[in-house]
């Protein structure tokens, strides 16, 4: 009878043990997928920011080349800014077919890395 009982109370404590080792590694993992989650979003914010400025400076220095071999420097901007507005129309055209499915998978691909 005191088997069963000495038993049953180290079958209890191993259970109260695999459930707080069990929580542990949910805590563990949460805290590794948000550090992932976080440094990827700092990194895109990063990219993004730089990307920004480079393609505006390249836009004025191609706005301003065009500009100056037609001899028309206004010109030039216009001409560059049609490019950029067919580039935008292209972009939400793609939106829901292309663009949203690639970004969702990259998401959840880093998501359950």
């Amino acid at each position: 009878m005191f088997e069963l009982k000495e038993k049953l109370e180290n079958v209890a404590d191993d259970v109260e043990e695999i459930a707080k080792t069990y929580y542990r590694l949910s805590v563990v993992n949460i805290v590794d997928k948000g550090s992932k989650l976080g440094s990827s979003f700092l990194i895109l914010a990063l990219v993004t920011g730089l990307a920004f400025f480079i393609f505006l400076f390249i836009g004025f220095g191609a706005s301003y080349w065009i500009g100056q071999a037609l001899g028309n420097p206004m010109l030039g901007f216009f001409i560059v800014a049609g490019f950029l507005l067919l580039v935008l129309i292209l972009i939400l055209a793609l939106n829901k077919k292309v663009i949203q499915p690639v970004i969702r998978n990259i998401i959840i691909k880093n998501l359950y890395d």
